[in-house]
């Protein structure tokens, strides 16, 4: 006995929202369409045909309805009120989070975004804090990129640090994680010569050198998830420089906050977040610039002077 109209036009509905949602364009069966409705592949031909009748007579619901036959199944595309959702692609998603991080609550939203990505378009955890700003410098740009490639080889690298006691130290690190926040760039790695976690920033780094030696991930790993957890890491270095008095007068405009010294030199003390940055900014003085304190900036631009 023929379906009564009503539930023939009802599966036709779900038959033609189902297939103009689909991920493929492609042709299905007639038998994974009935299994699809819960009915047999006859039914499935009966509407299909009775589709095709509809379309002798303008109606129009049905003008924006694409209906084909093939070897293989058939096809149904609806550009109208059944037409597929809108949809990102993986990277398009990956491209909206990074942009939503430049606006207010813009964060949590491009969080949700990320959550809909499958495991395998998800970028790493050590990868998904986000900032608009300017590029790194080119010294900052080698450190991460050698970071990054040990953090993936699981090798440990060699290092010469400047903390924030502004003496730099040679550490052997295991880098874990590789985040930027706050326009600044940090490495999270185990560090064997103080035996614990530490938070670096990348430009405090004055020398990097991947060793052969390979080391295993700690099980206690936990990535940085927050901005704050980076204040430790944040820290300035506080770093003397006396200017000649031929100078003198062009360095107090530009550094009002210095001090006049009795044989008319001048002298800043300059809040250190990247030593590189304040090597160059002496250097530009040449010998009317001489830095005081602290003896590892001292050295620093000494070093960079006497590089043949």
């Amino acid at each position: 006995m023929p379906d009564q109209a009503a539930t023939q036009a009802m599966r036709l509905i779900e038959l033609i929202a189902w297939l103009s949602q689909r991920d493929s364009e492609g042709p299905v069966t007639y038998a994974r369409a009935a299994a699809r409705l819960g009915v047999d592949a006859d039914t499935i031909r009966r509407d299909l045909e009775v589709l095709f009748h509809m379309t002798d007579d303008f109606h129009p619901w049905l003008a924006s309805l694409s209906v084909g036959l093939e070897a293989k199944g058939f096809t149904i595309r609806s550009l109208g009120h059944y037409r597929r959702p809108f949809r990102l692609s993986p990277d398009e998603v990956l491209a909206l989070a990074i942009g939503l991080v430049g606006v207010p609550r813009g964060t949590a939203i491009a969080e949700r975004l990320l959550r809909t990505l499958s495991a395998d378009h998800r970028p790493r955890d050590v990868e998904r804090q986000f900032v608009l700003g300017p590029a790194p410098s080119p010294h900052v740009e080698q450190v991460l990129a050698l970071s990054r490639r040990a953090r993936d080889e699981h090798r440990k690298l060699d290092v010469v640090y400047c903390g924030s006691s502004g003496e730099p130290a040679r550490r052997t690190i295991n880098p874990h994680q590789v985040v930027t926040a706050g326009a600044s760039w940090y490495v999270y790695a185990w560090c064997e010569t103080a035996g614990g976690w530490r938070r670096f920033r990348a430009e405090r780094f004055l020398e990097i050198t991947p060793r052969k030696e390979g080391f295993v991930p700690r099980d206690d790993y936990r990535p940085l998830e927050r901005p704050e957890e980076l204040l430790s890491a944040d820290e300035t270095i506080r770093a003397r420089v006396v200017f000649g008095a031929g100078i003198a007068r062009w360095l107090r405009e530009r550094y009002p906050d210095g001090r006049d010294l009795p044989d008319g030199r001048y002298e800043v003390t300059f809040p250190v977040a990247d030593p590189s940055w304040f090597v160059r900014e002496v250097l530009q003085y040449g010998a009317e610039a001489e830095v005081v304190e602290p003896a590892s900036l001292r050295e620093a631009v000494r070093g960079m002077v006497l590089t043949p």
